[in-house]
């Protein structure tokens, strides 16, 4: 322990003594530690950290699975939410779970005084909490009769709690007013309890009591698909053995229910950490990776450094070992340097993290999940620690194993920097800029294909005209507007109002609205096509106000556009269809005239036969990135969507309308909130957020790559002139010209840069095929990106090799052989 403490203070002292050495490498170290770690406390809060449930580990999502029509279970299949029967056979039938529990999002209008506000909430079963194992810090959690209709009890977030009942310990058995109706508080959640993931996270809690209403209550419809599902499996249970009951459960439906479209359905169970993070685990990973491999470049630039510095020392370690110092020693004694350097970069590292990690949060798209909880906490620190201590010994252990090797006779005797020794030393400092280049590549290139990826998508066609257009909703209460008439007019009289205003040039109503986050999709039958039970066929379905294809811009690309005797309630029963599904249902045909019975009831309960007015372009739906699918636009009136998305395209900037807008609304209803308002090009930025960041994010990591890479050339080049200064002095002495000794000069940097080169491209041609998933408008192996990128490496390496060749071209050999 002593001789630790005493090679660790000579090697301070020792970095004391070269200042500019010491920093160059230290923030060299800095750099790497620090953005390694921030990015690892987004890794481990995102896909690390336990969930903060007791035996988190038996937590599973369950989903249902939908394969291709005629597929059986041999295609992939698309999980999705279920419905209440189906969850209630779940629960009672199956097994595997200790229990299962039910949860959906929704949004609900709170009032305060004369205040109205839209809150984020969710509905739960009555063991939803007990299933997380969670309990309420006031009060009890639901109980299995509060599931029943007419129960009105609620349960709040801790700061819902603040904020409206002042965290009063007395609040069990008081009232909030929640869609019109008073809901008896029974408890309130811990501080750092929220579940569902959801943004904004819930402020509430309620039972499916509202569901179980109505004439046609969502309880008892198995076509009304919104609810996750998430279990406790028992001890000894696997999320293997579990799914494979839930598909004989799923199996046992489709024969029970032949009529309820089950068929082609099958069931996922996986883990919820997983379930949780499934969209955002293969960029984190990829992001480590890079970081790791950013960090590799890192410890490559310090070795060689190290070995620059080396060789200036030569002597000293030659002495040492005359002297009697072992070769064990001599590598303890670098190696402590190393370990110093190291540490101090850790502590400048982990001073830059979290400024980095602020940046990065900031950065950080909506959506992804628990990325709030990432912070720079023990666990990190933690990791820090170990990066820096392995940092230390991998970039110093090659240095100080070759340089504990000297010879003390030939480190001392004059010339020794030709011998054979120093030709090894240099062999390998030119091995590891090879590296760090090969290294630097595969990043570029990764980045590179992130580029044209994000290019891709933002230049992308939405089908829609975006710009300079506004949309927002608007919360109704459900007493006031209990008629579908009642709410027909509300909307009516605000389109007006929004047409009237200065500026406006169209406004439109509309469920759901593209790239707005919701969807529907139902089945449907085309007259004539019978098909099996529980096999119809399946599209997305909009309704859709008159105006709606004028005001976002889609063409019309045959037919019209319906009319205003069809947009009522008992209209003519018409639809339009886009022309992803003309080419799948209707190939070869013209689908005008012909007729569809959608999967949507009147108000009389029936499904009438509507026939097809006209093809429109295809949509962007969900994402800018996919597929064109079927879908099918009915007339807003006959459906009276309680809540519908409201557009307004206008003539100059479509911010500047929010108070406009928020006014019409006030004059018509003044305790109508209105909310999720947001321009058409926010929706388009949210849609990329992801792409851009990780696209951004992995180009700061290749070009913090390519500067070390460059700078580690400079390094090798300036240290082989320094190393062959005699050389080089006795060619120009014997007649070479300058230009010789440029071009000798600039030869080696560029054979080290083509040799990394191709090391790279030959490691990135293995590894970019894990970016596919993240790529869209390009392939992993994209010649041009690869060759671009190659070129550019290249040049930057060539004016990284241009100062040194310069000086070495620039050498007196006179003064040079005098000085020797």
């Amino acid at each position: 322990m002593h001789d630790l403490a005493s090679h660790l203070r000579f090697a301070a002292r020792q970095l004391r003594r070269n200042p500019g050495f010491s920093l160059t490498a230290i923030l060299t170290l800095a750099i790497g530690i620090g953005a390694t770690t921030a990015i690892f406390s987004i890794f481990y809060a995102v896909l690390l950290r336990p969930l903060p449930f007791p035996k988190p580990e038996q937590l599973a999502t369950v989903s249902v699975l939908t394969y291709p029509p005629h597929s059986g279970m041999s295609a992939i299949g698309v999980p999705e939410v279920v419905s209440y029967p189906d969850f209630f056979d779940w629960r009672s039938k199956n097994h595997s779970f200790e229990s299962l529990a039910s949860y959906t999002s929704l949004t609900a209008t709170a009032n305060s005084g004369n205040a109205a506000r839209i809150l984020s909430g969710s509905t739960v079963s009555a063991n939803f909490f007990h299933v997380l194992g969670a309990s309420p810090v006031i009060g009890r959690s639901f109980t299995p009769d509060e599931e029943k209709p007419g129960n009105r009890s609620v349960i709040l977030s801790h700061e819902l709690w603040v904020s409206d009942f002042n965290a009063s310990p007395s609040v069990v058995g008081k009232t909030i007013k929640l869609f019109d109706d008073l809901y008896t508080v029974i408890g309130v959640m811990p501080t750092d309890f929220s579940f569902p993931i959801q943004t904004p996270p819930p402020s509430f809690w309620i039972t499916p009591a509202r569901d179980a209403e109505g004439k046609s209550p969502a309880t008892g419809q198995r076509g009304w698909m919104q609810l996750d599902t998430i279990g406790r499996l028992k001890p000894g249970v696997s999320t293997a053995q579990a799914e494979t009951e839930m598909n004989a459960i799923q199996a046992e439906q489709a024969k029970q229910y032949p009529n309820e479209d089950l068929n082609n359905r099958g069931a996922r169970v996986v883990p919820e950490a997983e379930s949780i993070t499934g969209d955002v685990r293969p960029a984190l990973r990829i992001l480590f990776a890079a970081v790791a491999a950013l960090l590799l470049i890192s410890c490559a630039n310090v070795a060689g450094l190290l070995l620059a510095r080396g060789s200036g020392r030569q002597a000293e370690l030659a002495v040492r070992a005359a002297l009697g110092a072992s070769r064990r020693e001599v590598v303890f004694q670098l190696l402590g340097e190393s370990l110093v350097l190291s540490a101090i970069g850790g502590v400048v590292g982990t001073v830059l993290a979290v400024f980095m990690l602020k940046g990065l949060l900031h950065l950080v798209p909506t959506g992804v999940p628990r990325v709030a909880e990432a912070s720079i906490d023990g666990t990190v620190l933690a990791f820090t620690v170990g990066v820096s201590l392995l940092t230390g010994i991998v970039f110093g252990l090659l240095p100080a194993r070759r340089l504990s090797r000297l010879d003390p006779v030939l480190a001392l005797r004059d010339g020794s920097r030709t011998s054979t020794a120093g030709s090894k030393q240099h062999r390998l400092h030119s091995a590891l800029v090879v590296a760090e280049t090969a290294v630097g590549l595969v990043l570029l290139i990764g980045a590179g294909l992130l580029i044209r990826s994000f290019l891709h998508t933002v230049a992308v066609d939405p089908g829609f005209n975006p710009s300079r257009m506004l949309t927002f909703r608007v919360g109704l209460s459900s007493k006031r507007y209990k008629e579908d008439a009642d709410r027909l007019a509300f909307y009516r009289q605000l389109l007006s109002k929004l047409q009237a205003l200065p500026g406006v040039q169209s406004a439109t109503a509309a469920f759901p609205l593209p790239l707005s986050g919701s969807n529907i999709t139902l089945t449907f039958d085309i007259e004539g096509r019978p098909h099996a039970p529980g096999d119809s066929p399946v599209a997305r379905a909009s309704i859709v106000e008159p105006s709606f294809f004028q005001t976002m811009g889609i063409p019309i690309l045959r037919g019209r556009t319906f009319s205003e005797n069809e947009d009522q309630p008992k209209g003519p029963p018409v639809i339009i269809i886009n022309q992803a599904f003309a080419r799948k249902y209707f190939p070869g045909e013209d689908p005008i005239g012909k007729r569809i019975q959608p999967g949507f009831s009147d108000d009389d309960g029936k499904k009438p036969m509507c026939e097809i007015i006209a093809v429109t372009g295809d949509v962007k739906r969900v994402q800018t990135t996919e597929s064109p699918s079927p879908e099918y636009y009915m007339p807003y009136a006959p459906a009276n969507i309680t809540s519908p998305y409201y557009a307004i395209r206008v003539a100059g900037d479509p911010s500047s309308y929010v108070n406009s807008v928020r006014a019409s609304v006030l004059s018509l209803d003044s305790e109508a909130p209105v909310y999720r308002i947001h321009t058409f090009d926010e929706l388009l930025a949210l849609n990329s957020a992801q792409s851009r960041f990780q696209t951004m994010l992995l180009t700061a990591f290749a070009a913090i790559a390519l500067l070390l890479a460059a700078v580690g050339l400079y390094a090798v080049l300036s240290y082989m002139v320094v190393q062959r200064t005699h050389e080089l002095g006795l060619r120009m002495a014997l007649g070479a010209q300058r230009g010789n000794v440029l071009k000798l000069v600039l030869n080696r940097g560029l054979r080290l840069a083509i040799i990394g080169v191709a090391i790279g491209v030959a490691v990135s041609a293995l590894l970019t095929r894990f970016l596919g998933t993240l790529l869209y408008g390009v392939k992993p192996l994209d010649p041009i990106t690869f060759v671009a990128v190659s070129v550019v490496l290249l040049i930057v390496s060539a004016l990284a090799s241009l100062i040194p060749a310069a000086r070495a071209a620039s050498l007196d050999p006179m003064t040079t052989l005098r000085d020797q």
